[in-house]
């Protein structure tokens, strides 16, 4: 039987939310049935990514065209993805682009590519906002209304992980719900294992976050926050997983803010699921979520997590406090101190809930969407 030819449209292979869940999915697809194709906006002569040969190790390709680092290189990506569809004649295109899937899928139908499925995961875009000069917040205005009506006119499909993230992007035209997934297997592994994360700073209170260091994740908010909360105790770390394109923001606070040795920068890391287990609590202070699926692992791991009540409350399976973004800095603090001070009344995930974000199920709800004809 020859197999479907499937095209994943990422920014990377890296270990932000989105390209994990794709990673996931990779090594759970049936491979007798389709040939899978990531196609990457990330310059060839860049060094590995952190998911690359892991993904070619399973028998797929990568296809780098080029970052979309100011306008002449998003006109030759464009102008060189088109060239791919022509050329390999893909029988899906599954986008990941948030509103630059408008682009995407529109150069896909003119390849002929017959499923064209777009993929919402936010619940809103950092590059675009209400605030700036008014002849800015047109432009952006624009650019989004174009974008969606594109979307409109060139998906056969359109997915969404939240019904946030559905609003957001395709408003009140029809659309399929996926709750992400994530492989609860290896947080389960994690949590009966003695093999934790050997490099954490130690600590009698150890918080994590997990996620792109970018302005969606707030984190020079968060950066306030551990000031803060270093003020009312000095017994804990926070263990930092990430990189972006505010890290260097991020470094600069932490020196300015004298929080050194409560705040572990550690890059980006393939244990994570060691790194959660070795904790207690999580912080997500995000601007907004589609559906944070970290959330998912963090209480997979037995984790109480501080959430800011713009992320969608579908990542909640029982151990999530929300908390306003309109409080201050030391109110989140005094929030996370008393929840340490009373440890023995932290909420507890349900794990039927968690069981629900199960990467299993949601690859073979992929499979039959991709099966499907239109």
């Amino acid at each position: 039987m020859q197999r479907i030819r499937l095209a994943y449209v990422t920014h990377g292979l890296s270990a932000n939310g989105i390209e994990n869940l794709m990673v996931n999915v990779a090594r759970q697809i049936d491979r007798t049935q389709f040939d899978v194709t990531f196609i990457v906006a990330i310059d060839a002569e860049m060094p590995p990514m952190l998911y690359e040969p892991e993904i070619e190790s399973l028998g797929m390709r990568v296809i780098r065209i080029c970052d979309l680092d100011g306008l002449q290189k998003k006109r030759r990506y464009f102008r060189e993805l088109s060239a791919v569809f022509v050329r390999e004649r893909f029988d899906v295109v599954h986008a990941h682009m948030d509103l630059l899937n408008g682009i995407v899928l529109t150069l896909a139908k003119k390849a002929g590519v017959p499923k064209r499925i777009c993929h919402a995961h936010n619940s809103n875009t950092q590059y675009v906002s209400g605030n700036g000069p008014l002849p800015k917040r047109i432009l952006q205005k624009i650019y989004r209304t174009v974008m969606r009506a594109l979307i409109r006119r060139a998906a056969t499909d359109r997915l969404g992980c939240s019904d946030a993230a559905i609003a957001y992007m395709y408003g009140k035209a029809p659309a399929v719900e996926l709750l992400n997934g994530t492989d609860l297997e290896r947080f389960a592994q994690a949590r009966r294992s003695d093999d934790k994360a050997p490099d954490l700073k130690d600590a009698a209170v150890h918080l994590a976050t997990v996620g792109r260091i970018s302005m969606q994740k707030n984190p020079l908010f968060l950066c306030s926050v551990i000031k803060e909360l270093s003020l009312l105790r000095q017994d804990f770390v926070l263990h930092w997983e990430g990189a972006g394109d505010m890290l260097d923001a991020v470094k600069e606070t932490v020196r300015s803010l004298e929080i050194e040795p409560y705040v572990q920068l550690l890059g980006v890391r393939s244990d994570i699921p060691q790194i959660l287990c070795a904790c207690d609590y999580f912080l997500l202070p995000s601007l907004f979520e589609g559906l944070a699926i970290v959330l998912i692992e963090a209480q997979a791991c037995g984790l109480t997590c501080f959430v800011s009540d713009t992320v969608s409350r579908q990542s909640d399976a029982g151990a999530c406090r929300f908390l306003s973004l309109k409080l201050d800095a030391k109110a989140w603090a005094e929030a996370i101190d008393d929840m340490i001070r009373h440890a023995e009344n932290r909420p507890v995930a349900d794990p039927e809930r968690i069981a629900a974000f199960d990467i299993r199920t949601f690859t073979h709800n992929l499979e039959e969407i991709y099966i499907k004809k239109n």
